[in-house]
């Protein structure tokens, strides 16, 4: 009996066909991957840029008001009220929140017991001790690298506004003429080492600078960026533990010099950072992008926040 069997033709329209679907379903599948990975970009890019803009707003609030400037890498700065786009890294001086909030020193001054000539203070309710216990677990410091700075009209950003703002907080080798630098403290007196143009009843310790930038904005061959490793221009920084009263600038600033201080990483594949003023209010934005293999587009997320 003879048996059927397939022809040539036969064969080969049947591998046609097969390679066809075999095609199809590689497009199909390979678009199911895309839509999969961008949406598991999305959901991973919103919560990495929901958590650093809680951390840069909850850094912000304890800030001197009206000392966020803008800074660029031409060396050039500029104070919050004046910014624009070309200033792509922001600074502000921080207070020693933590110490008061714990109770270590009220920040109020008894103006009975006060004396400009004698360069001294009286504040209630100051834990010498516990102080320097915070700067050492803060930022392996001590208590003499805390400055004073008296509220005055800091607090409506009359300073702000004013032709003698670079000569305010010591921004890149520029004078402090509002940051006071402490000589001693002991009890409830805190002694100045030069005399205060005024004394305030009210008043902030300051115990360090910070500053965030993109690695497309700063030095990336510091030598402290280059101990954290996996660095680029995308990568947003967040630098701390220096002060400008004393001289000094981040630790990866790429102009002048004095650059001290410690850096963390905040985020990777941030391809925007800016900020700006909204009604007397501080408002910043953040940008994050991340490519996906095999697709033409990227992902991209932008949060922002406004800080008072």
């Amino acid at each position: 009996m003879r048996q059927k069997a397939f022809t040539l033709v036969e064969v080969i329209i049947t591998i046609v066909i097969l390679g066809i679907l075999s095609a199809g379903t590689f497009v199909s599948l390979k678009h199911l991957y895309i839509k999969v990975a961008k949406s598991k970009a999305m959901s991973d890019l919103s919560s990495d840029a929901q958590i650093v803009v809680d951390q840069i707003s909850s850094l912000l609030y304890d800030r001197v008001p009206s000392s966020t400037i803008g800074y660029k890498n031409d060396g050039t700065f500029e104070t919050i009220y004046n910014l624009n786009l070309s200033f792509s890294v922001i600074e502000w001086i921080g207070i020693a929140s933590e110490a008061q909030k714990a109770g270590y020193y009220s920040g109020f001054v008894d103006l009975n017991k006060s004396d400009k000539n004698t360069k001294t203070i009286s504040s209630p309710d100051i834990n010498v001790t516990a102080l320097s216990n915070v700067m050492a677990n803060k930022f392996n410091a001590t208590s003499s690298d805390l400055a004073l700075v008296f509220a005055g009209a800091f607090d409506d950003g009359n300073l702000a506004l004013s032709n003698d703002f670079n000569s305010s907080f010591g921004w890149h080798g520029n004078l402090h003429k509002k940051i006071e630098d402490i000589a001693s403290i002991s009890g409830n007196t805190i002694t100045f080492a030069t005399t205060p143009d005024e004394i305030y009843e009210k008043y902030y310790l300051v115990d360090t600078a910070y500053a965030i930038a993109r690695g497309a904005d700063i030095d990336l061959n510091a030598t402290c960026i280059k101990d954290l490793n996996k660095s680029d221009s995308n990568t947003l920084f967040l630098f701390y533990n220096y002060r400008p009263w004393k001289g000094k600038t981040f630790c990866a600033d790429p102009n002048g010099s004095n650059q001290d201080g410690n850096v963390t990483v905040l985020t990777y594949n941030a391809k925007g950072f800016q900020a700006s003023l909204l009604n007397d209010s501080l408002r910043f934005s953040l940008t994050l992008q991340k490519h996906i293999r095999g697709s033409d587009n990227n992902v991209t997320i932008s949060k922002q926040k406004v800080v008072f």
